[in-house]
């Protein structure tokens, strides 16, 4: 084992169970197994002894307490919704930590301007714990948010969104908990602030977990802005989105910038905001205001469910702002930017993301069918250039891809500071628990039939590999590492170096998610 760790033979089960009683245990080989998954298939996977729930933070410095003592590694587990193996087991007789238990508010200071969320809290928690008030997060909650964990994507980072973040509680290797930014005050209990000091808060972002166990967050509150403008326009190619996008990228106003590639923009209305999009389109038949501040409304009302038919690639904005007006102004100044690239299409696909909120559908093809992704994040500047050589890296696989039957998509998107990238793939795969339990059921007992296809499997695997490789040759850095993506290899070995360092202060015997963050080690 990494570190110091050292396996025992003792029966870790009744250990836990004996100290946090026997409802938060389970050495269910079928719950650990299901747990243990997350959205792709990965070789190396060791089976857990025994999973955890704790439903408290004294649960977690418990159980890391009988970790340490009796030699045992965990992997900690938010809402699953990893690609990247961010949390499977990759050492034996680990125990594996189940933090959806921790999934209490704590507190909404509306006049100070946080919520304290548990890590297990999934950001549609934090959303409904903020409607009866006039705030929303500083924090871009991914669509998966109905399923996905505050701690998780804490840990695994999001871009472009971490500002947002005001502190964090931590329950370290042997079992004490800290807090960061003015909640470590002993003469302050309001974390309303994160540079007090050293910034900690920052050390425990992106982690992957290997630095300690997330307990429970401070976020930022801002108020909820009730003027809204939207856009969506059509381009022919990928580069045409991309030199948008890098004309788009000082308007920090844009709140929301998604592109989509030809198979997204074809299938998008049937996974996910397809229901939305219908009540939009018969809503805006009837009720044409819904268009006002965008020029032809009558025209682009008329467009109904067939509005993104004969588009290639696309990219669909939002802008909020004090007022309509205001925010329609934000548009108009990135309607000219897109316009010089492309046209305008009757933007209907931003405000179906609206109204539905969260949807984790998506990570299923329209028919089923297997997915994953591979991201990469990119300096703005460099957005022409990457969507060129990208498309050259699958024109150079078609034949290959069409042979196994895999489809490939795109999900592009931007900031002021960068340009991600993210190629999506589709297979036909018998699906895992963790797929069939997070669909309607109509869907889980039609695609629950799927056939296994280990021969596809494993050609994308190696194709993710090589895109992966592909990007990181050409200096592509990424989010949510776990241990997929190369980090130590591509990072200096100075910080490399610092890393260690902070692990082996923090958990020298390596107890933590072992292997994780490409496997930074004491």
């Amino acid at each position: 084992m990494t570190g110091n760790l050292t396996a025992k033979t003792d029966d870790i089960a009744s250990v836990l169970k004996d100290s946090l009683g026997e409802d938060l245990v389970s050495d269910n080989q079928e719950d650990i197994d299901k747990l243990s998954a997350d959205l792709f298939t990965w070789d190396g996977i060791r089976r857990s002894d025994v999973v955890v729930s704790p439903s408290t933070p004294e649960d977690v410095s418990s159980i890391l307490s009988i970790a340490r003592s009796h030699g045992r590694p965990i992997y900690v587990r938010g809402g699953g919704m990893s690609y990247t193996n961010g949390y499977g087991p990759t050492q034996d007789g680990s125990i594996l930590v189940d933090l959806r238990g921790l999934n209490r508010i704590r507190e909404v200071d509306v006049t100070n301007r946080y919520v304290i969320a548990e890590a297990g809290c999934t950001w549609a928690d934090v959303v409904d714990a903020l409607k009866d008030t006039d705030m929303i997060v500083d924090f871009p909650a991914p669509l998966s948010g109905s399923h996905s964990t505050v701690g998780g994507a804490i840990s695994q980072n999001v871009p472009g969104g971490m500002h947002g973040l005001l502190g964090v509680e931590v329950a370290l290797a042997d079992g004490s908990r800290i807090r960061t930014g003015a909640w470590s005050s002993t003469v302050n209990d309001k974390p309303f602030y994160r540079n007090y000091g050293p910034d900690l808060t920052g050390l425990f972002i992106g982690d992957n977990g290997i630095f300690g166990v997330k307990t429970a967050v401070a976020l930022h509150l801002k108020a909820r802005l009730t003027g809204a403008a939207y856009g969506s326009f059509a381009f022919e190619t990928y580069e045409d989105m991309a030199a948008a996008m890098i004309a788009i990228s000082p308007m920090d106003f844009i709140t929301r910038r998604t592109g989509l590639d030809p198979y997204e923009t074809a299938n998008i209305a049937k996974v996910g905001l397809g229901d939305a999009i219908k009540t939009l389109t018969a809503a805006m038949a009837e009720e044409r205001t819904l268009l006002s501040g965008v020029k032809s409304a009558v025209k682009l009302a008329s467009a109904g469910t067939g509005f993104l038919d004969g588009v290639k690639w696309s990219l669909h904005l939002k802008v909020d702002a004090v007022s309509d007006r205001a925010a329609e102004d934000g548009m108009d100044q990135a309607r000219d930017a897109c316009l010089k690239f492309g046209r305008e299409i009757p933007a209907i696909l931003p405000r179906a993301r609206d109204a539905v909120r969260f949807s984790i559908r998506k990570f299923l093809g329209k028919d089923g069918e297997r997915w994953v992704a591979t991201s990469s994040l990119w300096p703005i500047g460099r957005a022409v250039e990457i969507a060129t050589k990208v498309e050259e890296f699958f024109d150079g696989r078609k034949d290959k891809m069409a042979q196994y039957g895999v489809q490939h998509s795109y999900v592009t998107n931007c900031s002021a500071f960068y340009f991600l990238c993210e190629p999506c793939f589709y297979w036909r795969d018998a699906l895992t628990a963790l797929h069939l339990e997070n669909i309607s059921k109509a869907e889980a007992d039609k695609y629950s039939k799927f056939e296994p296809n280990p021969e596809t499997r494993a050609y994308v695997r190696q194709l993710r590999s090589d895109l992966r490789d592909f990007f990181q040759d050409l200096g592509s850095i990424h989010v949510q590492i776990g241990d997929f993506y190369h980090f130590q290899s591509v990072v200096s070995a100075e910080t490399i170096s610092l890393l260690s360092k902070l692990k082996r202060a923090l958990d020298p015997e390596a107890v933590i998610n072992p292997g994780k963050l490409d496997g930074i080690s004491p």
